[in-house]
């Protein structure tokens, strides 16, 4: 390579660009390679420098992006403004058209303005989700020879998805099926249990329920429905079910221990795809390691998340009663201990003598959550958090006030609607959903509000003991 100058900053850059894995080019304002490093000379599939410098980069862009290329270079080039990533197809010495994702930015070559482009070869990426699409084609087709019914229905309680077996069973088409509620599927006697079966998936994160079913033409047929809630990426999503015919009521129990384990394998075998896909692409250039790194990573999350939905679970399921606590005693011990926790932040509070309130025992774990959180997350040298605690009525409301960045909308609105459809992930944890739960079980309420001067103010109210206030 030949360089303007020669200063230190000079040659490691150059150095830089040379021994760097991903290939780096450099061209002029019309397009015409000026320098490339080895790893541009494999993408290309050529084997020697002479053969690249002085050629078009259009000479190796597929056609139907050479429009996009051109804008690109005239952007970066003549208007000094970097472009991309941009995904576009490459065509080797060879023939062979690689997928490829280029970044350019504005740079000085011998005293003129070139464009320095970074490529990223993500062909075996694009491979490999053609792979996993075809793998998803699979596992429909394998529904669909199911014999048992196989459903998906949303928080709102529509049915997303069936296989054949559910059209073969009731006899409705797609278009009908697709304008149905769930319950109309069965007998008068039986639609409100399956509206409550439904909601207890969403509640508790399964159920099983015996129900009857009545198809277009009038026939009524008991079946078994399992059903398990449905979570990706954090959020409740629906739930997944499969529905068998008892007539025969043959191994019924049998049948329901196999559902369990088939439901419990498939995620972990979704899992195992994934963390298999990430073998395949290891195996193959640096880049798609690099996508592999990251499937493992969310297939590591997805199973952390399981793991944690089950002691959810678990925890709902003791089903502790709500009983007369002084909610002044429990804030005072929260400030206390989050202050010995956190020693730079500047907590306070401000309360009656004492405040007689109904709810389950773990209201303490909730109120620290809250007043943790507001610490943990807010960024000041020293995090300031006010608890406010005050009579409104019949009611104890207790207010976490504090100067942290707003909370995400994500993070609470999935629990505007907890009553119906009890969604319970979110996009970074379990904190707040396990204060929701707490709140409900004690009968109260949660409220997020945004603080005018900055800060967020959440806000937690409870019942009196028959209405009374002690102060």
């Amino acid at each position: 390579m030949r360089y303007l100058r020669s200063s230190d900053s000079e040659r490691r850059y150059r150095q830089l660009i040379e021994t760097s894995p991903a290939p780096i080019n450099l061209f002029d304002a019309d397009g015409e390679i000026l320098w490339g490093n080895d790893a541009v000379l494999d993408l290309l599939g050529l084997s020697s420098r002479s053969e690249l410098v002085g050629r078009s980069i259009f000479e190796f862009i597929d056609p139907a992006d050479q429009y996009t290329a051109k804008q690109e270079l005239a952007e970066v080039v003549g208007d000094k403004r970097s472009a991309g990533p941009t995904v576009m197809k490459l065509q080797r010495a060879d023939g062979e058209t690689r997928d490829i994702r280029v970044a350019t930015a504005p740079g000085r070559y011998e005293g003129q303005d070139i464009g320095q482009a970074v490529v990223i070869d993500v062909t075996d990426l694009k491979n490999a989700q053609a792979e996993l699409e075809a793998e998803r084609q699979f596992i429909d087709d394998a529904l669909d020879a199911l014999q048992d019914v196989f459903y998906v229905i949303t928080p709102g309680g529509q049915l997303k998805r069936w296989n054949d077996a559910l059209l073969k069973v009731s006899g409705y088409d797609e278009s009908e099926v697709r304008g149905m509620d769930v319950e109309e599927f069965f007998v008068d006697a039986d639609s409100e249990r399956i509206s409550e079966s439904i909601a207890t998936v969403f509640a508790d994160g399964e159920d099983v329920i015996e129900a009857t079913v009545v198809t277009k033409l009038g026939r009524e047929i008991p079946f078994e429905f399992r059903k398990r809630r449905l979570v990706r990426d954090g959020d409740v999503v629906g739930l997944v079910g499969v529905g068998r015919d008892i007539s025969e009521r043959v191994a019924r129990d049998q049948h329901l221990h196999a559902v369990d384990r088939l439901l419990q394998h498939h995620l972990r075998n979704k899992v195992n795809v994934i963390n298999g896909q990430a073998d395949q692409l290891r195996e193959g250039t640096a880049h798609p390691s690099e996508a592999a790194d990251r499937i493992e990573t969310a297939s590591g999350q997805l199973l952390s998340m399981f793991d944690n939905h089950h002691d959810i679970v678990e925890l709902l399921t003791e089903r502790d009663p709500a009983e007369e606590l002084d909610v002044v005693a429990v804030v005072e011990s929260v400030v206390e201990v989050v202050r010995e926790e956190y020693p730079d932040s500047r907590l306070s509070y401000e309360a009656p003598d004492s405040a007689t309130v109904v709810a389950v025992p773990a209201v303490d774990r909730a109120l620290h959550e809250l007043v943790e959180n507001a610490v943990k997350h807010n960024d000041a040298d020293e995090p300031s958090v006010h608890v406010v605690v005050r009579s409104q009525g019949s009611t104890v409301t207790v207010e976490v006030i504090d100067s942290a960045p707003e909370i995400p909308d994500m993070e609470y609105l999935p629990l505007d609607d907890f009553a119906s459809l009890t969604p319970i992930f979110h996009s970074s944890g379990l904190g707040l959903w396990f204060v929701h739960w707490v709140t409900e079980r004690s009968g109260g309420t949660l409220e997020f509000d945004r603080v005018d001067s900055g800060g967020n103010n959440v806000t937690l109210e409870l019942q009196q003991p028959n209405g009374h206030w002690t102060a």
